[in-house]
């Protein structure tokens, strides 16, 4: 067996199964640490490469020669106003695009690709071989210049339910996606474990007490918002330099594309023994959804400059300096009662402006309280960036004095599956309120979890590059085209009717209404999650239509395959909520026969979404939890137990259990992550519903019942699929949904 790396070739001969196995794992480390050790991680926000960096993304999105059929350039000179500015044109017979930047550049090129090439890179196809298409040469010049300042991405909450198990490689593939979207203000919180060791090490602790502390991969999010400590964890400490080596090589290659991460900030935070253990007097917090929170250091007190100044100085020892520092000192129900909240946010403004150059607060309003506020009368004027989550659905953007603000969207809550959008709102909101409102300074989206109706995501970033509101449905049906490569006139309409129905949401339900067949079983199932819905708030028919279309279609590619699959999952799923309202009805009217048959419809339409998610890796448990369990041979690290705790203490109960028995039950968090996949369907969802039909008055722990799933070795996932997604949606929606 040959082997070639970078130039060099291996003979591993006979060696036995494992051996290849580990050399091969072994190999993969070395390129690891090779890409670390040759990347240039500045200290500073970068302003980005120039024209061999753009080159080098197009290599690595479109493949070998991709950079010689697609010319680029980075010019200053042809900024608009001092708008970051891309044109698009030829040269020497071959597309041409110039940008102001790097990342303009890089936002030319995703816009050549999809509104000229159709080309659509998308998450379930994050690089497209451009040696296979044909690339036209642009007959005029195009010129485009962003009105948004600000174009921000991610929350806290993605790093836990989509990104804690990534390797580097995929990070490097969502990177160049954001590069492409224009995103220019990335949120980036991988390696704040390691600055919270470093920290606590100064302050005596050891490498026990501080795991206790540190929350596990999958629920970093929360601790990073002072809501729990040290649940998922211990970590090992190979977690920890894998953390530190893999922040370096984002944050390297963020400020190489031009990008300046949002870093973690210090509010105060700081574990429960602190005082205990330092002296240091800190303020209990309380509890969160039945988690202990970590204490509180009074930002006036003279000891929070001390533990801010040590915060600061290894959070750039290992992260780097920013423009940007995100902090949200009182998130979901802080104790501020012994707190001088104004006087707070004014120390805490004034530890981070003493450690980083005039850097800005970027501050998430997510249900503030009224003392909240007064974090506005508390910064000067242009040293706060407000996050206004929510501004699709229910927006308090000229509510923040002046300050800078960031028309966010939040697509997805918790990971849950579904289609849902507001995509007409969102067109009108962003233009509609950037012409009234002059401190509307950004555009930016704050999914809790990605990888959900991508379709949002390209409108959205696109749409400060517009000089005027583009039409919805003329937006749509152009990007059926550029989705798919070609124009296909079932493919616009089934793209129309879900723009006019699943996205089109005008209530405020907080992401997807969720799938009945993933609650906890009952005869009137209102929810899945404890602050969800599961009512329907358009025509299911129109989804159903929308599915046949895309069928009929008849196309090929990963984004047809994806959608198909995707589209019939939610037409069969609305058909799930019917089937178990006429189950209930069956009951209340003794009709024996009539529940008999609907029962095991219900059950027979759980196994057979569950076979057709299994025909696209996309959708599947196996290939979640395989990147999970894969990160420890990842760094040279050959233990089970490892793999064991990262699949499940952390990803398993995160998507299921979420906790303990308070948590999930009492705390209400049961569920909040639930996934419509390949496996869980069969394995997780439909016992519980075969228990609950066989005897619906028995009183199931249905905590035990989900706690055994998610930390027993039962179940074995694959990440290979089976079976064709065309033929499994036409049999699936001519078995369940008359055209």
């Amino acid at each position: 067996m040959d082997i070639t790396v970078t130039g060099a070739q291996f003979n591993i001969g006979p060696l036995r199964h494992i051996q290849k196995q580990r050399l091969m794992v072994m190999i993969r480390f070395l390129i690891f640490v090779f890409v670390l050790l040759s990347a240039a991680v500045s200290v500073s926000a970068a302003v980005g490469g120039g024209q061999e960096v753009v080159a080098a993304l197009l290599e690595r999105i479109g493949g070998e020669g991709a950079s010689r059929r697609i010319l680029t350039s980075v010019d200053p000179r042809i900024s608009c106003s001092g708008r970051e500015t891309f044109v698009i044109s030829s040269s020497q017979g071959k597309p041409l695009i110039k940008g102001s930047s790097a990342l303009a550049a890089a936002t030319g090129i995703n816009w050549y690709l999809n509104h000229y090439a159709n080309i659509n890179i998308s998450w379930n196809n994050l690089t497209a071989d451009l040696s296979g298409y044909d690339l036209p040469v642009p007959e005029e010049e195009e010129v485009r210049s962003c009105s948004a300042d600000y174009r921000y991405y991610l929350n806290y909450c993605t790093f836990s339910y989509s990104i804690s198990t990534w390797s580097w490689e995929r990070w490097e593939k969502e990177i160049d996606w954001m590069a492409l979207h224009g995103i220019n203000m990335p949120l980036q919180i991988v390696g704040l474990e390691e600055v919270w060791r470093r920290v606590l090490l100064d302050y005596g602790y050891g490498g026990k007490e501080i795991s206790s502390f540190v929350a596990g991969p999958c629920f970093q999010a929360w601790w990073g918002m002072n809501n729990l400590q040290g649940w998922g964890g211990p970590n090992p400490e190979w977690w920890y330099e894998r953390q530190e080596k893999l922040c370096r090589l984002i944050n390297g290659r963020m400020r190489e594309l031009g990008m300046t991460p949002v870093l973690p900030g210090y509010s105060g935070m700081v574990p429960s023994d602190f005082e205990s253990r330092t002296g240091i007097h800190a303020l209990p917090q309380g509890g969160w959804c039945g988690f202990e929170r970590p204490f509180l250091l009074d930002p006036a007190s003279p000891e929070f400059c001390g533990v801010a100044d040590t915060y600061y100085r290894h959070l750039e020892d290992v992260m780097g300096r920013s423009e940007y520092y995100s902090m949200d000192p009182f998130h979901e129900g802080a104790d501020t009662r012994d707190i001088d909240v104004p006087c707070a946010y004014r120390c805490i403004f004034d530890a981070m402006d003493k450690a980083t150059d005039s850097a800005r607060w970027v501050i998430q309003q997510w249900q503030w309280s009224g003392q909240q506020y007064t974090v506005l009368d508390n910064v000067p004027l242009g040293r706060l960036v407000v996050l206004d989550l929510y501004s699709d659905g229910n927006p308090r953007l000229d509510t923040y004095k002046g300050h800078d603000v960031v028309y966010t969207v939040i697509p997805n809550f918790g990971g849950r599956t579904g289609m849902m959008g507001r995509f007409g709102i969102m067109m009108e909101g962003w233009f509609g309120h950037k012409s009234t409102l002059p401190s509307l300074k950004g555009i930016g989206a704050a999914p809790e979890a990605i990888g959900q109706t991508p379709v949002l995501y390209d409108a959205l970033y696109e749409l400060p590059w517009h000089a005027a509101r583009p039409d919805a449905s003329g937006w749509m049906s152009r990007y059926s085209v550029s989705r798919y490569g070609c124009y296909n006139g079932k493919a616009a309409e089934a793209w129309d009717l879900l723009r006019r129905s699943v996205l089109d949401c005008r209530t405020p339900l907080q992401g997807p209404h969720e799938a009945v067949m993933c609650a906890r079983p009952s005869w009137a199932v209102d929810r899945v999650s404890t602050w969800g819905g599961t009512d329907i708030f358009y025509d299911p028919r129109m989804v159903a239509d929308a599915a046949y279309c895309l069928l009929d279609a008849g196309l090929k590619g990963d984004n047809y395959e994806y959608d198909l699959v995707d589209v019939t999952r939610q037409a069969l799923t609305d058909y799930g909520y019917s089937l178990l309202k006429a189950i209930d009805k069956a009951r209340c009217a003794d009709d024996s026969a009539g529940f008999a048959c609907r029962k095991a419809e219900f059950l027979e339409l759980i196994d057979d979404i569950d076979a057709l998610l299994g025909t696209n890796v996309n959708f599947m448990a196996g290939k979640w939890i395989g990147m999970a369990r894969s990160i420890p041979a990842e760094v040279g690290v050959y233990d089970k137990e490892a793999a064991d705790w990262l699949e499940f203490d952390n990803f398993r109960t995160l998507i299921t259990t979420w906790g303990t028995r308070e948590n999930a039950d009492v705390g209400g968090l049961r569920d909040y992550s639930y996934r419509q996949w390949n496996g869980l369907l069969r394995d997780y969802y439909k016992p519980r519903w075969e228990r609950f039909f066989r005897s619906p008055d028995f009183g199931y722990d249905w905590y035990a019942i989900e706690h055994s799933w998610a930390t027993g070795r039962r179940y074995v996932y694959t990440a290979e699929p089976i079976g064709n997604a065309y033929d499994m949606a036409k049999r699936l929606l001519e078995k369940y949904i008359l055209r």
